[in-house]
């Protein structure tokens, strides 16, 4: 119950009984200021304002009568005090009574009650949706300015326990059966729950001092500039953390914000322009304010004339604490972190849209994913966060093959490059280390690695290497198959050929895909596509030098493959001395969850196998790996070295990886996650007749869709509105394959089921949406 809370006597005690006609007489016998009153209202004492027949405005203000003399005079003290320290402080001043005295004693029905009064600032109340950032960061500035005034401010009554004071915060578990809702119930007890462990250890180590403990927009008052003109109401005034000023204005401003994140780190970085951050202030911001909504939000429950809330507060009070904590501290930690250290994460301040015509007059029009563009700012697991602290489900970026953000890769990326960062003609134990682990991945034949940046010079790399073993430049390659931007990688890239612009020296073959396909045919199945290419290439004089591929077929369309066939095609290859590329750049590092490589899913032996993306779940690292005989053919002639590449930081974000794949056992995860997402999407197909294929192996999943299942037409335009429809819906997925037909499902491997489920509600949502709309 609310009144086993330290604090809450005030609360649980009767407003003064008093109503205007009486303050009218109080203010004129009192303080000799005739005049009208209207009442303000107040959560446990009466607000009047006094209009003086001279025409000046006043508050009075009539005290609960549980407050007593001692906190009177820390509030009166307090006042005068900041007005002492800084002049340009808005705040309202206290009026003597005409005794000269800084209040008067008022008895009504037997009970005393201390009333004060003071001037009346000007200003407006705007709603939080009015100030714009520039406001939000000037409203910051006031409220640390406010701390910084009051900082050195002693009384012997400042420790007067104020319910709303944050360190007893927990204290509201009492309250918290009295929740009906048991969504809200729940997310208020695992706040509580969360803040009892996090920040009630260490909350008496955090700067301390009297703080106003509630400059929320009940008692701030704006210009029409929306600068802060008037600070009022000390009866929350209270000696505690002194971060606790700016969670509370936090947790006021966000639950009616369309961009509540955005909106903090605006106020945020207004606050450290005045008073920066301790590194344990920042790190339980997320905490205090989260425990601040959640307070609010059982305060609401209590009904009765002493607080007075309407519903729609309530309810966005309640909206914003679910829509947080399913945020979660830590991506809250990161924004505000980011908002407070500036260098740390430079960047972030500009609107999307300013950001967008921004990047076109510099970028051009390169390419964004979605109809409408997402900008983010902070990653967490699979979730990423827009500028307005909206998350997304990510099921497309397989860069990030450990989630975004992960802890351990970027704790071992920060230490390294505080140690070292140097090229890889030094010696440096991280980079052997490196080369070994991934060799211990690999088939015996393959025992030497280069370690390069980036999967397209990885590929270059390996395209030079097979031309310079074979003395041959003759390639072949999958249908609309994607291996690169450089002038070689582009030119093996049929995804991005113009019509009539195949190279003379590449060939193309269908993937070789399984039995269980609507795409198999008996021509496929005898490789005669292989022989064919050998055959064109031969036409032509031109000898074959590789064949490279993506073992998972993905930009094709996604096509794991049959793995008799595929061995007969590399065959084939071999046996016209040409070499074997597997690309693992989509496919590996666990991706087929049952292998770390794709190409051990077919049972196959490449010559080159290439890597790059997850490699360093975001840092950018890449690698060949190969045969020492077909090594040495470049490296022994003109020579081959990547100075950048391989690093001691790259390498270092490379090892965790790969740690961290082991010791989280993610392939297995990812066989779970992905046979249970294939189960979802197999249900979803009996239902709608636009899905007409589900490939996968492991997280690696195509979605192919048609028009109907008769003709076999791609559903080109369907896939696009799809996958901007789940856009809109927060889940991230891409498209595939020669007419983009083909939904690309490709998550981090830290997926989990919960997840897949979220995917598969929202693929059944728009596709039930879709109708005959497309």
């Amino acid at each position: 119950m609310i009144d086993e809370i330290r604090g809450s006597e005030p609360i649980v005690t009767d407003p003064p009984p008093i109503d205007a006609t009486g303050a009218s007489t109080v203010a004129d016998r009192a303080f000799g200021v005739s005049g009208t009153a209207t009442k303000l209202g107040g959560e446990r004492d009466q607000n009047f304002r006094i209009d003086a027949d001279s025409g000046d405005a006043f508050v009075l203000k009539i005290v609960n009568s549980a407050d007593d003399r001692g906190v009177i005079d820390l509030r009166t003290q307090a006042i005068e005090h900041v007005h002492r320290a800084d002049l340009d402080l808005p705040v309202m001043e206290t009026i003597p009574t005409t005794d000269g005295e800084p209040w008067t004693t008022l008895i009504e029905d037997g009970d005393s009650y201390f009333v004060q009064l003071y001037s009346f600032v000007p200003g407006r109340t705007p709603s939080p949706g009015e100030l714009s950032r520039d406001a939000l960061f000037a409203y910051g500035e006031s409220v640390a300015t406010m701390g910084k005034a009051l900082r050195g401010f002693f009384h012997p009554d400042a420790r007067y326990d104020v319910l709303w004071d944050l360190r007893y915060a927990s204290d509201f578990h009492a309250m918290l059966d009295q929740i009906d809702d048991e969504q809200r119930r729940a997310t208020a007890e695992r706040v509580l729950d969360r803040f009892e462990a996090n920040v009630d250890p260490v909350f008496d180590s955090l700067r301390a001092q009297v703080v106003h403990n509630d400059l929320g927009l009940n008692n701030v008052l704006f210009d029409d500039d929306n600068r802060v003109s008037g600070i009022t109401d000390f009866g929350d005034l209270t000696y505690t953390a002194l971060v606790c000023d700016l969670a509370v204005v936090l947790a006021n401003v966000l639950p009616r914000r369309d961009d509540p994140l955005s909106a903090a780190q605006s106020i945020v970085r207004g606050y450290v322009t005045v008073t920066p951050l301790e590194e344990d202030e920042l790190r339980l911001l997320p905490d205090l304010v989260l425990a601040r909504l959640a307070v609010r939000g059982i305060m609401h429950v209590r009904e009765g004339a002493n607080y007075e809330h309407n519903t729609t507060d309530v309810a966005e009070v309640w909206d914003s604490l679910i829509a947080l904590d399913e945020t979660g501290p830590d991506v809250m930690r990161q924004l505000l972190q980011a908002a407070a250290l500036e260098g740390d994460v430079p960047y972030q301040r500009t609107d999307t849209s300013d950001l967008l015509s921004r990047r076109r007059e510099v970028l051009g029009p390169a390419p964004l994913f979605y109809r409408d563009p997402v900008h983010f700012a902070a990653g967490d697991g699979v979730w990423l966060f827009d500028q307005d602290g909206r998350r997304y489900l990510d099921a497309y970026n397989n860069v990030q093959v450990l989630g975004h953000g992960n802890p351990d890769v970027a704790a071992a990326v920060a230490g390294q490059t505080r140690t070292l960062t140097t090229n890889t003609r030094y010696l440096h134990e991280s980079v052997t280390t490196l080369s070994e682990r991934l060799l211990e991945t690999m088939p015996d034949e393959l025992d030497r690695v280069l370690l390069v940046n980036s999967g397209s010079e990885a590929n270059d790399i390996a395209w030079r290497l097979a031309t310079a073993a074979t003395g041959r430049d003759g390639a072949i390659v999958a249908d609309h198959a994607y291996h690169g931007i450089t002038e070689s990688t582009a030119s093996l890239s049929p995804k991005y050929w113009s019509d009539g612009t195949q190279p003379a020296h590449v060939e193309t073959v269908a993937p070789p895909v399984r039995r269980s396909s609507h795409h198999w045919s008996e021509t496929t199945e005898r490789s005669e596509p292989m022989i064919g290419a050998l055959d064109a290439l031969e036409n032509r004089n031109v000898g074959p030098a590789a064949f490279i591929f993506d073992p998972l077929f993905t930009s094709t369309g996604i096509f794991p493959p049959d793995g008799e066939h595929l061995t007969e095609m590399t065959d084939h290859v071999r046996e016209a001395d040409g070499v074997i590329i597997a690309d693992e750049v989509q496919s590996g590092f666990g991706r087929t969850a049952s292998n770390t490589w794709g190409f051990q899913e077919a049972d196959i032996v490449p010559d080159i196998v290439t890597m790059g993306k997850p490699m360093g779940n975001g840092y950018p690292v890449a690698a060949v790996v190969t045969r020492s005989e077909i090594l040495s053919t470049l490296r022994d002639g003109s020579g081959i070295f990547s100075t950048f590449g391989g690093n001691p930081v790259s390498s270092a974000a490379a090892l965790t990886v790969l740690d961290v794949l082991e010791d989280e056992q993610l392939l297995e995860q990812a066989g779970e996650v992905g046979e249970h997402l294939h189960s979802g999407l197999a249900k979803l197909a009996t239902e709608y007749e636009r899905i007409g294929e589900i490939r996968r192996s492991g997280l690696m999943v195509g979605v192919e869709l048609v028009s109907d299942r008769e003709t076999w037409t791609p559903a080109t335009d369907e896939a696009v509105e799809i996958v901007n429809r789940l856009r809109q819906r927060r889940i991230l997925v891409g498209t595939s394959g020669r007419h983009d037909n083909v939904l690309k499902i490709r998550p981090p491997l830290v997926f989990e089921n919960e997840h897949a489920d979220r995917l598969l509600y929202g693929l059944d949502d728009v596709l039930a949406s879709l109708g005959d709309d497309v």
